[in-house]
């Protein structure tokens, strides 16, 4: 007897696809065949998961943040070494994490234009946010941030930082620069807890 595909395996395998889909080929190439073919699913099983365009790109956003989400609830560490791996798992370094990013930045472009997209986009940008206020607020907690820092403003400036770093590394493609590029983002915590 075939196997019978839970409805939420479904959505997230052919969710999955999509996110392949964004980075091999754009925007433009996230079609209902298109996804269809690469998740290897009927076009009509797609469209029972996804009626609209709309209804999957939301979930491609959805997943990115819980996936992302779910590797930093994983961490077992502290202090600085739990920031290090926090901030880790929003770099390009690795398939999975490329992936995402890719994806994160094709949805991000078209939610500029397209306001129903724009709540979802929002969403994960917020986390990544929430994400970097975690790691200045596990810094304070940890006694590795100066006192007196201005905690929202570091979370801030420690965003603006991570958004650099992983662009420049989507863009370079090269190990030895990814590798500068984390020391940029370690040198940056390790000023964090100097005097100045």
């Amino acid at each position: 007897m075939p196997r019978r595909i839970d409805t939420d395996e479904r959505a997230v395998q052919i969710a999955e696809a999509s996110l392949r889909v964004l980075e091999r080929d754009g925007l433009a190439g996230l079609s209902v065949r298109g996804v269809a073919e690469e998740a290897n699913v009927a076009t009509a099983s797609l469209r029972r998961a996804f009626p609209t365009q709309h209804s999957l790109r939301v979930h491609c956003l959805e997943l990115i943040e819980e996936r992302a989400t779910n590797r930093i609830r994983a961490l077992d560490l502290t202090g600085r070494a739990f920031v290090d791996e926090l901030l880790a798992q929003l770099l390009p370094l690795d398939r999975e994490r490329r992936l995402e990013l890719v994806a994160q930045i094709q949805l991000g472009v078209l939610a500029l234009t397209d306001a129903e997209l724009q709540p979802s986009a929002r969403r994960l940008n917020d986390a990544v946010d929430r994400g970097c206020r975690l790691a200045i607020d596990v810094l304070a907690e940890a006694a590795e941030l100066e006192a007196g820092r201005d905690l929202d403003y570091e979370a801030r400036r420690l965003r603006a930082l991570l958004d650099g770093v992983a662009m420049h590394m989507l863009w370079s493609g090269d190990p030895d620069d990814a590798a500068r590029m984390r020391d940029t983002l370690n040198r940056h915590l390790d000023e964090l807890s100097r005097s100045a």
